[in-house]
């Protein structure tokens, strides 16, 4: 038999007329008019080629046929419905499944701590595979399918095949070792003058990594002497101590080691705007169930984070 001639729609009224041995019943079942249920049990008997459900005094009985074919019908119609169903194909508590996100390396600090005691407490089958940044942004590997999800800035083209939702707010400040003669002045912001008569700590985590304090800088006609420029975060600040240098970081990343490290922070002396860390996922994913669970655990991650500073 050839199946691509066949209306899957009949599978549907047969298991119904199986189900209620009635045909106005099964017609309520799967909002049909009972002609049309009528009308579709005939066509049945013809696929079939036997009777399938016969008068009797108790109503109508299933043929010896019918009750060998019901159980396959019902499980093609249980396979078909998880194709389409996926309100309940995933379980974080239950299902097993590897996440290959891509996060630079100050939201990796700030997130992946309280992130993987929750992931570990609610999913204990569930692994976050975390992917860096160093070589290619979290945009383009999400773009190239090596990740599927990316925690990072947005750039302001995205391509349209991509979404994205914030995950926290971040912005720049300058950071120097207590005592700094650029920082003595108990004046919130430093002084661009200051600012730019000390050597800098410069931080480029990629090549593709945009520089707003050097880019805000340069629209005054202004520079600042870069001593030394590293890819990570983190040894920005330990090269700060017993130093003139001066840096500028995120002010969530100086506000962890700040106390520890002997360092004072300051507002910056030209206006960069705050930014957002987004969360980027492939629009395949949208409907994903286990992907969805991950966006949502990720996103109140990030909320809790800007709660709790």
């Amino acid at each position: 038999m050839n199946i691509s001639g066949i209306d899957l729609n009949l599978l549907v009224a047969f298991d119904a007329l199986m189900e209620h041995r009635n045909v106005t019943r099964a017609a309520r079942a799967v909002n049909l008019s009972q002609p049309a249920m009528s009308n579709a049990l005939s066509r049945l008997r013809d696929l079939f080629g036997d009777e399938l459900l016969v008068r009797s005094p108790s109503g109508m009985r299933p043929t010896p046929r019918a009750l060998e074919a019901h159980a396959a019908v019902r499980n093609v119609l249980t396979a078909i419905d998880g194709v389409f169903d996926t309100t309940s194909r995933f379980d974080p508590v239950r299902d097993a499944r590897t996440f290959r996100v891509a996060m630079a390396e100050d939201p990796s600090l700030y997130l992946l701590p309280s992130l993987t005691r929750r992931v570990v407490a609610a999913a204990p089958r569930v692994e976050i595979d975390v992917v860096s940044t160093s070589t290619l942004s979290g945009v383009e590997l999400v773009q190239a399918g090596e990740v599927e999800a990316s925690v990072g800035i947005v750039p302001k083209s995205l391509p349209k095949d991509l979404r994205f939702t914030p995950v926290f707010r971040e912005k720049l400040v300058a950071v120097a070792r207590k005592g700094h003669p650029a920082f003595k002045k108990a004046d919130d912001k430093v002084a661009l003058a200051d600012f730019l008569k000390y050597p800098h700590v410069a931080l480029r985590p990629s090549i593709t990594a945009p520089r707003r304090l050097d880019d805000a800088l340069a629209k005054l006609g202004k520079h600042r002497t870069i001593a030394v420029t590293v890819p990570h975060f983190m040894v920005v600040l330990h090269l700060l101590p017993g130093t003139d240098m001066i840096a500028g970081v995120a002010e969530k990343l100086a506000r962890r080691s700040a106390a520890e490290l002997g360092l004072v922070m300051r507002e910056l002396p030209v206006r960069i705007p705050a930014y957002d860390v987004c969360l980027v996922w492939n629009r395949r994913f949208d409907q994903d169930r286990g992907h969805m669970w991950l966006r949502d655990t990720i996103v109140s991650e990030g909320k809790l984070l800007s709660k709790n500073e």
